[in-house]
C-alpha cells in the first residue's frame, strides 16, 4: 500500500467489502415483487445505510433503478455527477432555513424535494422567481407516522397552490408507514385507506405525471396493494430486513466488515484485562487485539459479549471495548495470527457476528448497526 497525503481520512486495514452481485441480486429479488410497470427507488440515504453511498450508486445503477432517495440536498449534491438516468429524490423536506442556493441547486439539478407546507413552497417559488428553472416537488401526506408530513386538508392546499407557481410542479404525492414492517398490520392498513380516501379526493390515481408512492422496503413485502406507482427500497437492498421472520424471499447480506489482528497478549489464569477490570482469565488465555473501538462505533456495550469470527472460528470479545481497541479470546484458535483478518460483521445472517446479532444484543435494528459502519474504514466492492 502507497501512502498518500489527502483530506480525507481512510483506515486502509478495515476493510468494508461491498458485493455488486448481492445488490443486484437482491435488487432484481424486489422488482420481481412488483408490477412491471412500478418504478423502484433505491433509498441510499445516511451513506448508502453506511456502505459508502457512491459505491452503492456505481453498483445499483447498473441495474433497473428508476429514482435514488437520499437524506438531504447535502447528500443529492454529493452524488449528482455520477447518478445518470436515474432521478434524485430528497426526502428531507424544504424548509425556510435551506439557502436560496441549494433550493436553486435542486432545481437546476432536476431533483425532486419534499413540500410539507405552504411557507416552504412560497420560498421556493421566490428563490426561483428569476430564473427559468422548475422544481419537481412532492407532497407527503401525514397518515399516521407523525414525522415529516402535511395533513390532508393542508396538502390538499398545497397541491393546489404548486398548480399557480410558474416555477413549480407537482410531480409525486406519498406517506410513509410506521408498522409496516410489524406482524400486525391493522395500523398500517388504516394508513393505507387514508392515503387512498385522499388521492380519490384529490383525483390523483389518474394523473400520469404525478408519481404516487407509498411503500418502504417492509410495505413492498407486506402490502403489495400499497406500491402504487413507485417503492421505495432500502434495507432489503442490502439484503436484510427490520424484522428477519417478515421475510418471505431470499435476499443476500451485501456487506462484509474485517480488521486484522494487531498483536497477541498471554494472560494469566486470574489476570483482568481492560478498563474497569471487567474481565478475569477463568484460564490461561490468548488475547487477540483488533484496531476497532467505539470511536468506530463499535458500541461499548458489546464489552464480554460480542464475537468475531477467525477464520471459521468464533471469538468472543473480552474486557470492555475502548476508544480504538477490542480483545478478543484466541485461545483455541491454534492459528490466529497477527495481521491476520477477522471478521467483526459477518455476511451470514446465522452467524454470531451477523448484523442480526449485534443489532439483538444493542437492543436496536439492523439499520442501526449498518449507518454506524465506521466512514473511515475502506470501502471495496467485488
Amino acid at each position: 500500500m502507497q501512502f498518500e497525503t489527502s483530506k480525507q481520512f481512510i483506515r486502509h486495514d478495515q476493510k468494508i467489502h461491498i458485493y455488486s452481485k448481492a445488490l443486484l441480486d437482491n435488487l432484481k429479488i424486489v422488482k420481481g415483487l412488483c408490477r412491471p410497470e412500478t418504478k423502484l427507488c433505491a433509498v441510499i440515504k445516511s451513506n448508502g445505510y453506511g456502505h459508502g453511498i457512491r459505491e452503492i450508486v456505481e453498483i445499483l445503477k447498473k441495474g433497473q433503478v428508476d429514482f435514488f432517495a437520499v437524506a438531504n440536498v447535502y447528500e443529492a449534491a454529493f452524488i449528482a455527477d455520477i447518478v445518470e438516468q436515474a432521478k434524485i429524490l430528497i426526502l428531507e423536506p424544504v424548509h425556510t432555513a435551506c439557502s436560496s442556493q441549494a433550493v436553486q441547486l435542486c432545481a437546476q439539478k432536476g431533483f425532486h424535494c419534499a413540500i410539507v407546507d405552504t411557507e416552504a413552497l412560497q420560498f421556493v417559488q421566490d428563490c426561483l422567481k428569476t430564473a427559468s428553472d422548475i422544481l419537481n416537488v412532492h407532497i407527503k401526506v401525514e397518515t399516521g407516522m407523525g414525522r415529516c408530513g402535511v395533513d390532508a386538508e393542508k396538502a390538499a392546499e398545497l397541491i393546489k397552490k404548486t398548480r399557480s407557481f410558474p416555477n413549480v410542479r407537482l410531480a409525486g404525492v406519498y406517506t410513509h408507514f410506521s408498522t409496516a414492517a410489524e406482524k400486525n398490520l391493522i395500523f398500517a392498513t388504516q394508513q393505507l385507506e387514508r392515503f387512498k380516501k385522499f388521492l380519490s379526493t384529490q383525483s390523483l390515481l389518474a394523473c400520469k405525471d404525478v408519481i404516487i408512492h407509498a411503500a418502504n422496503s417492509a410495505a413492498m413485502l407486506n402490502m403489495p396493494e400499497a406500491h402504487f406507482d413507485m417503492v421505495r427500497c432500502g434495507i432489503a437492498l442490502f439484503g436484510w430486513a427490520e424484522h428477519p421472520d417478515i421475510l418471505k424471499i431470499n435476499l443476500t447480506p451485501a456487506m462484509k466488515f474485517e480488521v486484522p489482528i494487531v498483536q497477541l497478549n498471554h494472560y494469566k489464569k486470574g489476570q483482568t484485562v481492560g478498563y474497569g477490570r471487567t474481565f478475569t482469565a477463568w484460564r490461561d488465555t490468548v488475547g487477540a487485539i483488533v484496531p476497532l473501538g467505539y470511536a468506530d462505533n463499535y458500541w461499548r456495550l458489546y464489552s464480554n459479549n460480542a464475537f468475531m469470527k477467525v477464520g471459521n472460528n468464533f471469538a468472543q470479545v473480552i474486557g470492555r471495548v475502548s476508544m480504538d481497541k477490542t480483545i478478543i479470546d484466541v485461545t483455541d484458535i491454534p492459528n490466529a495470527a497477527v495481521g491476520q483478518f477477522v471478521t467483526v460483521i459477518d455476511n451470514d445472517p446465522q452467524s454470531m457476528c451477523s448484523v442480526y446479532r449485534l443489532a439483538e444484543m444493542a437492543d436496536t435494528i439492523c439499520h442501526e448497526v449498518l449507518t454506524s459502519l465506521p466512514p473511515r474504514a475502506l470501502r471495496i466492492i467485488h
